[in-house]
């Protein structure tokens, strides 16, 4: 008990502001810590929270380490301009980062924090960059970057899934496309978040949904934005999801340079949503094309038809009107023979016979 009575007696604030102190004396210098963004939030202020976490081995398993992160607006305009600068990146959730902070221990919240005062983009880019390779690698050893590829695209392709966020640039400018062509689109649309927390979970369930639908295609669309803005289109459960649907899927993801892994695995893909419905116009306008071409061609072909039958029925009537009268002819000619015969002949029998009735007569009246 007496060894107890000797231990301090602290406050809670007198014990914050000890591991406060603790830590920097343990840390007097800025460190770099890599790890993966979520959680991201920025209030009114423009200060800058976000949780930074060892991403688990298994989807779904709790981080094994996890950090509250804060950056204070000065920085964050600071840090913005290196991450644009350095590829047109930005802080996004899932973003695996490596930051420069320094510890501090918040002691109204009595919580380890670590204030992010610097950024590695190269980091970043070439995590990113190697996440995609091994991705594509591994679609490609189990067939998969052609697979939606070589999926029919019916004619004409008029009954279409959009999945987009409803509302956004690219909606309208996919809709807006389709709607001048004057062409009998049948859209269904169904909204997603294509950014941020849980978007790639939302794409890949909405993708199945309209493809349940069974249109003749479907389409991914939404406009630019940085490199961290289109990391749910090189997510790997997007990509399969994409890989394995039944129907042909059109991507139309605002890019300028590389392709999404998305993209690689679509049936086609487009450098924008207007592109991506010019597309899909081109290919009914193909059609409707086409068809005019047979009715053209089919017209053409009944009217040589319909010529040559009315040729031979005139040839027919021809032959007909030529063979009666040839008939007739004949006939007339064999009854003129008739009668010059008949003209010779009659007075011939008519004094035969007249001979023949004396010659009775005589006969009779010897009698």
């Amino acid at each position: 008990m007496a060894d107890d009575e000797e231990l301090p007696v602290l406050t809670t604030t007198e014990l914050g502001n000890l591991l406060k102190q603790g830590l920097r004396t343990l840390f007097p210098q800025q460190v770099w810590v890599e790890g993966q963004i979520t959680g991201l939030r920025i209030p009114r202020a423009g200060h800058v929270y976000f949780d930074l976490i060892d991403p688990p081995e298994e989807p779904g398993q709790p981080a094994p380490a996890k950090f509250s992160v804060a950056m204070w607006r000065g920085t964050r305009a600071k840090v913005e301009k290196v991450l644009a600068e350095a590829g047109n990146l930005a802080l996004e959730n899932d973003l695996q980062v490596r930051i420069l902070v320094k510890l501090d221990f918040y002691v109204p919240h009595g919580r380890l924090q670590l204030i992010m005062e610097g950024i590695d983009p190269s980091f970043t880019l070439g995590k990113l960059a190697a996440d995609r390779d091994r991705l594509l690698r591994a679609l490609a050893d189990e067939g998969l970057i052609d697979q939606n590829r070589n999926v029919f695209l019916g004619d004409p392709p008029l009954r279409v899934g959009l999945v987009t966020s409803i509302g956004s640039a690219a909606h309208a400018d996919f809709v807006t496309e389709l709607e001048n062509s004057g062409f009998g689109f049948n859209l269904l649309v169904c909204d997603t978040r294509v950014q941020g927390e849980g978007a790639a979970e939302q794409v890949a369930h909405n993708l199945q949904v309209v493809a349940s639908h069974k249109p003749d295609v479907v389409a991914l669309v939404r406009g630019g934005g940085s490199a961290a803005d289109l990391l749910v289109f090189d997510n790997e459960l997007v990509a399969r999801t994409i890989a394995a649907l039944p129907v042909p899927v059109f991507t139309g993801i605002g890019h300028e340079i590389d392709q999404s892994v998305a993209d690689l695995v679509a049936h086609k893909s487009f450098k924008t949503p207007t592109a991506c419905a010019g597309a899909l116009v081109d290919a009914v306008r193909l059609y409707d094309d086409l068809l005019t071409g047979l009715r053209a061609a089919l017209g053409e072909r009944v009217h040589v038809v319909l010529d040559y039958a009315q040729q031979r029925q005139d040839h027919l009537s021809q032959r007909i009107t030529q063979s009666a009268s040839h008939a007739i002819n004949r006939q007339a000619d064999r009854l003129k023979n008739l009668c010059q015969r008949l003209v010779v002949t009659a007075p011939q029998r008519l004094d035969r016979c007249h001979d023949q009735l004396e010659t009775q007569a005589l006969q009779l009246r010897a009698l």
